[in-house]
């Protein structure tokens, strides 16, 4: 059975929450079927550890270097920046680390090697010399997404770099997947890369974990929006607070997860917090709540919190970014909402409940047909399959 390294730069966490381990998980998973798989990972605490999910598939999960420090202090990020925490694992890729080791360690015994993203590139010292198939399995188009969200002055001075990481990575990698038809467009154009190694690999989700929904009871109709501690998250809470709160004052906002812990302070009367949760809260919570909302402005790749509220059964209200890749239909699968006129379709549509329920129906079937993350490893699984040598 052939061997995959998977090199990341954050680690999963088991049942996963948020998006990005959410696919750095179930992928994985279902891959295990057809490979023994290790996910090489780095943590930010001070002990880590391999953590066994199956008999062939696993994580290294590697603690915190103690170069960590040293480095922060040469290059000055004193920043506490989602943007100098990236910057710092490719500088950390410099040197003798401990993720070089295990790296080295677990390489020997591979056969194939995946990169979740460009940051952790140099690590790989052998690409180009040696005959294992590379993989780029990106979250995102790294470097578009970076331009986008990137406001430090400081750490806009990297881009550059991230650009030839990732141009570098494109270049090398025998396939690139890409989560959408958009993304995979633009790594085609900006890295004038051959399309026929560009595939589609989107995000996903389990048609069947979801709990049945309850009826509804409840004289405020609720709203849900939940996301990690993320840039383009925190300013869709900042939204959700100063604006949707105030202009649907019927309607009770509930928020989830580590994009809560920016407004700890903050109090409204139809605003409920519920910081981090676990993944059974979560399936709770999506039977009780009325609509889900997803007022994304910025980000790329495939928000995976639409999918689960459309594969879930709720009625979603999103803007356009966050429902990208999706080729969602307005008013057939979700409402279409934008900055300028999301409170008024709440208003307008929240009282709709069999207007809702049945397009949040026809929205579940066809996230249900066409997401699913058995059928989404299976596609990588036979690519992959392409490029071995027979």
């Amino acid at each position: 059975m052939k061997k995959i390294l998977v090199l990341n730069h954050f680690p999963t966490v088991y049942p996963p929450t948020s998006g990005g381990t959410l696919r750095y998980f179930h992928i994985y998973n279902e891959l295990s079927l057809y490979y023994d798989v290790t996910l090489l990972s780095q943590t930010d605490w001070r002990k880590g550890g391999v953590f066994q999910f199956s008999s062939r598939y696993r994580e290294y999960k590697v603690e915190k270097d103690p170069l960590h420090k040293q480095v922060i202090q040469d290059f000055q990020y004193g920043e506490d920046a989602y943007e100098f925490a990236l910057i710092i694992n490719v500088e950390l890729s410099k040197h003798a680390s401990l993720y070089k080791k295990y790296f080295d360690d677990l390489y020997r015994t591979s056969d194939i090697i995946i990169h979740e993203s460009p940051y952790l590139l140099e690590y790989d010292r052998f690409l180009g010399l040696d005959d294992k198939p590379r993989i780029y399995n990106s979250h995102n188009h790294e470097y578009l997404l970076a331009n986008q969200i990137w406001k430090n002055q400081r750490a806009r001075k990297s881009l550059p770099s991230i650009y030839k990481l990732e141009n570098k990575l494109v270049e090398y990698a025998d396939l690139v997947f890409a989560t959408s038809e958009i993304e995979r467009d633009n790594f085609i154009s900006m890295y004038k890369k051959d399309p026929k190694k560009v595939k589609l690999a989107p995000n996903g989700i389990y048609p069947d974990e979801w709990l049945q929904n309850k009826e509804k009871s409840k004289l405020m109709p609720s709203a849900f929006f939940i996301g990690s501690d993320y840039p383009p998250n925190i300013e869709a809470v900042n939204y959700i607070i100063h604006h949707l709160a105030v202009m649907c004052p019927d309607i009770e906002f509930i928020i989830a997860g580590g994009c809560c812990n920016s407004f700890s302070r903050i109090k409204k009367p139809n605003v409920k917090f519920l910081g981090r949760i676990h993944h059974l809260q979560k399936l709770k919570i999506l039977t009780d709540v009325d609509i889900a909302i997803n007022p994304m402005f910025s980000g790329a790749g495939v928000n995976l919190k639409s999918l689960e509220f459309l594969s879930a059964g709720i009625p979603l209200f999103s803007t356009h970014c966050g429902a990208r890749g999706l080729n969602l239909v307005d008013k057939e699968h979700y409402i279409h909402a934008e900055k300028e006129d999301f409170a008024a379709k709440i208003n307008q549509f929240c009282h709709k409940k069999i207007y809702l329920n049945e397009m949040s129906s026809r929205g579940q079937k066809y996230i249900n047909a066409n997401f699913s993350w058995s059928l989404i490893a299976r596609s990588i699984y036979e690519e992959i399959e392409g490029i071995l040598p027979v």
